[in-house]
């Protein structure tokens, strides 16, 4: 019975190996926390170091490749069982490789990224410039960029510059990295111009005929795309309808007022001439009625003679002459 024990114990001693000696390592791998990667597919050199005695297993471990590289703004995570499980498929025992450091490996792309509000300052600086603006006309961005990566660079630089335009009215403005004298990514800004115009609010309820003055209405100014007609007042005009406080007083809504006959057909008027040092006063007869500011035949009561006189507010009348060449 002595003689079969220790048979079996010399057998399971034999199967298992040495008890105290490790199994022989033909790879050593200390893998990195953070990895930032470049290029379209990753190896898994980039992951870690790799050493050991035979050279020729080392390069070929480090040429295994381990997928694509993150896309901007992603990232890949590479656990021990992911990379054990590359190296068993290339002919590298797990057995034989020994792992140190990070338990994951978390892979990003090695790039830059620029705020978007940095390429808008930059791309509103340069439209300034190339575009002056005035007290009419504004660029307003239309199309705002995104945050723009572009590859790691010590001497990486922001161009502006200007790009093609869709159409008339717009001003296309690209945001150029450079480094080394190669452009190595690209972002676009839209403008479109905005004219300033002003906007006629009530600032009280006006009434159908009611007179618009400074003190029933405000002036808002806004921006419209398309040059707007020249501001004329509207002060002294009269609502067409009803209008209610806080509504916007648009030009079809306001006719000029029609002035007020002051003079009558067959009324008798003053007629009075103005001259240097004096004047001279008359008297005549309308022909017609007349308003402030209109011309109307008046006929002369002492000398019967017709003449045109424009009429005034206070219901005289002062005679035009046409001027002999």
């Amino acid at each position: 019975m002595r003689y079969r024990n220790t048979i079996l114990i010399a057998v399971v001693l034999s199967a298992t190996g040495p008890i105290s000696g490790a199994p022989p390592e033909i790879l050593r791998m200390h893998l990195l926390r953070d990895v930032r990667a470049t290029g379209k597919e990753m190896r898994l050199g980039c992951l870690g170091i790799i050493r050991g005695d035979d050279a020729v297993i080392v390069d070929k471990a480090s040429k295994i490749a381990m997928g694509r590289t993150p896309r901007s703004g992603e990232k890949i995570i590479v656990d021990r069982r992911t990379i054990l499980s590359r190296l068993a498929a290339s002919g590298i025992d797990a057995k034989d490789v020994r792992l140190t450091g990070a338990k994951k490996v978390t892979v990003t792309r090695d790039e830059i990224i620029f705020d978007s509000r940095r390429l808008i300052e930059l791309a509103e600086a340069f439209v300034k410039k190339v575009r002056p603006v005035s007290d009419r006309l504004q660029w307003r961005i239309v199309r705002a960029p995104k945050d723009m990566p572009a590859p790691e660079s010590d001497d990486i630089q922001l161009k502006p510059r200007l790009g093609k335009s869709p159409s008339t009215g717009y001003v296309c403005v690209e945001i150029a990295a450079i480094s080394g004298g190669r452009e190595t990514a690209l972002s676009r800004v839209l403008f479109k111009h905005f004219y300033n115009t002003r906007q006629l609010l009530a600032a009280a309820d006006i009434p159908s005929g009611g007179v618009v003055t400074p003190e029933n209405t405000k002036i808002k100014v806004i921006s419209v795309p398309h040059r707007p007609p020249e501001w004329k007042s509207p002060y002294g005009m009269i609502c067409s309808q009803a209008v209610r406080t806080g509504t916007v007083i648009r030009p079809g809504l306001l006719k000029s007022q029609k002035p007020v006959v002051v003079v009558r057909r067959n009324q008798m008027v003053q007629m009075k001439i103005q001259m240097t040092g004096c004047s001279i006063v008359a008297t005549g007869q309308a022909l017609c009625d007349g308003r402030t500011g209109e011309l109307i035949k008046v006929r002369n009561t002492d000398s019967k003679r017709i003449i045109m006189a424009r009429v005034s507010t206070d219901g005289t009348v002062a005679p035009v002459y046409n001027k002999k060449r």
